[in-house]
């Protein structure tokens, strides 16, 4: 098993057909991780962020792939750190179950093509009793959901989530009341995430902040990505209404 260099990291580009966003932001170098093959041909990759979420893609029989992820569970379980795994292959699937199945969790998730035909046809709505503006610091210190904890996590830090990554809040008498911020985003695409008071739901405005993420993504070449668990059905239907196409399903494992 090799370590792939950051500069072979366009071939990796070239052998995967299809990954997460953050395993894009990685290739593009715009969150650090870690990169692991089989050898120079890239049959078996495996990607790694700094948090501690993985994808494992390619050749499933590749044996030291498989011992290496047991390793990298084993040493999350006893330095107690995150261990998620997302995998679009059924045999990787089938092999997590074989090796992890007494030490994970199976999570059902899907994802989704983005159709701009679609989103553009649609009908807006707005809502004109509240406020837009583009995430700051300022927002991420008053946010409740997307903490400064929360960029750590998926960005290694807030500045550079400010620098390379985009969001935006809805405020309501100064108060932050919605959110669509990039979880992920690289040259290519953005993954977003949106929180909404429990106080202020069923007044359209999840649907109102995505479509301002959207506008951004679409207004500067970016293809905006959607997943969610297969059982959010509110995430799916808005997806729909959004543009969001072609449900495909996958799998994610997270650490008991």
């Amino acid at each position: 098993m090799i370590k792939v260099k950051p500069e072979n990291f366009s071939a990796i580009r070239e052998t995967i057909k299809e990954a997460p966003t953050f395993v894009y932001s990685i290739l593009d170098q715009i969150i650090e991780g870690t990169i692991y093959a089989d050898d120079a041909g890239y049959h078996s990759i495996l990607v790694q962020t700094k948090s501690g979420i993985y994808y494992v893609y390619g050749d499933s029989s590749y044996e030291p792939m498989v011992s290496k992820i047991v390793t990298l569970l084993q040493e999350s379980r006893e330095h107690k750190k995150r261990f998620t795994i997302f995998t679009y292959s059924d045999d990787w699937s089938t092999k997590i179950n074989q090796q992890l199945k007494d030490y994970v969790k199976k999570i059902e998730r899907y994802t989704f093509s983005f159709d701009s035909n679609i989103y553009n046809k649609r009908e807006k709505r707005y809502l004109i009793d509240f406020e837009c503006s583009k995430i700051t610091q300022q927002h991420i210190e008053h946010s409740i959901e997307f903490t400064t904890q929360y960029y750590k996590e998926y960005w290694d830090t807030t500045s550079n989530f400010l620098k390379n990554g985009f969001g935006f809040c809805l405020q309501h008498e100064g108060k932050m009341i919605s959110e669509a911020v990039s979880i992920f985003k690289s040259m290519q695409y953005a993954e977003v995430d949106i929180v909404t008071d429990s106080r202020y739901r069923g007044k359209g405005l999840a649907n109102l902040i995505a479509e301002t993420f959207i506008d951004y993504c679409l207004l500067n070449n970016i293809i905006p990505c959607w997943d969610c668990d297969i059982n959010n059905h509110a995430s799916y239907h808005l997806a729909a209404k959004l543009g969001f196409t072609n449900p495909r399903k996958y799998t994610v494992y997270t650490k008991l």
